[in-house]
């Protein structure tokens, strides 16, 4: 009998492991494609961040006329100026359900880490618990998502981004006007 189990166990340990490493490809594939696109989503996030920032900033260390300068300003000129005012705002709010949705997603990626941490894990000590089939397709499903989400952003960004910069540029250009009259 105990031959028998000495010989069992080693076959044993071999279909458990075996039942594993069916996963190993998919799983470090995953790992590979869900490690490179949570650092493209976190630095776009932070590029993101940072000029909604350094724009906020701008708009507001940009020297603004004075009130006797102002009262100096013909209607159509101080139109002109609110007009150049408003749309900064409204400019550099369009940063903010950018940000949200990248936010919005980032929760919900940061949230699945944890199943790709469990599937690595799990392969490491030779066991995984659950559907690791589904698993697999899930994350990899989110992946793509993500990456699309990816460029569907920078899109967007490049469009808010072209919007500030032509704001700004617009408030600055109407503020040069008056001095220069």
């Amino acid at each position: 009998m105990k031959k028998l189990f000495l010989f069992a166990l080693p076959l044993m340990l071999l279909v458990a492991c075996k039942g594993v490493e069916q996963y190993r490809a998919g799983i470090e594939e995953l790992s590979g494609s869900w490690d490179t696109t949570t650092k493209a989503i976190t630095d776009f996030s932070n590029m993101v961040s940072a000029d909604m920032s350094n724009y906020t900033q701008a708009a507001a260390s940009m020297p603004m006329m004075d009130e006797a300068a102002m009262k100096k300003m013909k209607p159509e000129q101080v139109a002109a100026m609110d007009a150049a005012k408003k749309g900064v705002t409204d400019a550099l709010g369009a940063y903010a359900p950018l940000q949200q949705t990248i936010n919005d997603f980032v929760k919900t990626w940061s949230e699945k880490s944890a199943d790709v941490t469990m599937l690595k894990d799990g392969l490491a000590a030779g066991k995984i618990e659950g559907d690791v089939t589904a698993k697999l397709t899930e994350l990899n499903a989110l992946v793509a998502t993500g990456n699309e989400n990816l460029k569907a952003w920078e899109a967007s960004y490049a469009t808010v981004k072209a919007g500030v910069e032509a704001a700004l540029n617009n408030l600055k250009q109407v503020m040069s006007a008056p001095a220069a009259k």
